[in-house]
């Protein structure tokens, strides 16, 4: 609704005191607001530079796309936010952590003085998390304000000044961060105290459910071996 992408039934939104009514998503970045979305829309085989500057390339003789200006001014703020990127590549040649920065970096080059981020580090590791967050550190010293829409507790009270709960689509409560600790943000969330309950060891004469020994499949992978017994979790990862 504030990107202007759904209309609202009731309420109202205001940027700088005065009230809006953006009935589309250029209306909103003309107004100096910008979206990150969960889902990533790269365009596979354009450029970096192309899918940052997609709809407003810089242009000679007033038609011409300037190609060498693009990727230039493309891998300067690559380089200005600290992402790993070759503007010159093609989007389907980069990692699933590289798309998620040049579509965080699209939405920070339109200079908006206000960026939604939703759930930003769903497909990026830690070395990444760190870089965007350091990004971000600089976006907000320069006066502009994000909002950062996450799950991950940690990265809330890492990065984040206020806090604003919703639960069941309505608003629960909102606060300076540095005023609550992670046990009562979980309560409003949860709606109720959550306890945390201590991890049980399984009985040793448990009975083994499932048994697999010295896995391999080609190259991919070998030797995997590993039992389940009743009353286990097992978690598998690489």
């Amino acid at each position: 609704i504030t990107m202007g992408l759904l209309r609202r039934d009731g309420g109202t939104v205001e940027i700088d005191g005065e009230p809006v009514d953006f009935r589309s998503a250029a209306d909103a970045l003309r107004h100096g607001i910008a979206i990150i979305t969960q889902e990533l829309s790269p365009v596979p085989e354009m450029t970096v530079a192309e899918n940052l500057y997609l709809g407003r390339e810089p242009k000679r003789l007033g038609a011409l796309v300037n190609f060498g200006q693009m990727r230039r001014d493309a891998q300067a703020f690559l380089d200005e936010l600290g992402f790993d990127v070759d503007a010159r590549k093609k989007m389907g040649e980069l990692s699933l952590a590289q798309i998620q920065l040049v579509e965080i970096a699209k939405a920070l080059s339109y200079r908006a003085h206000i960026v939604i981020m939703d759930e930003p580090t769903s497909a990026i590791g830690e070395h990444e998390v760190h870089v965007l967050f350091n990004a971000l550190r600089k976006i907000t010293a320069r006066g502009s304000a994000i909002i950062y829409v996450s799950h991950k507790l940690t990265e809330i009270f890492e990065i984040a000044d206020e806090y604003t709960v919703f639960r069941d689509g309505r608003f629960i409560e909102t606060g300076n961060i540095k005023d609550i600790d992670r046990r009562h943000l979980v309560t409003q969330i949860v709606g109720r105290e959550v306890k945390l309950v201590a991890k049980g060891k399984p009985l040793e004469d448990a009975p083994v459910l499932l048994s697999v020994s010295n896995l391999a499949r080609g190259s991919h992978f070998r030797d995997i071996s590993l039992e389940v017994a009743s009353g286990e979790v097992v978690g598998i990862y690489g």
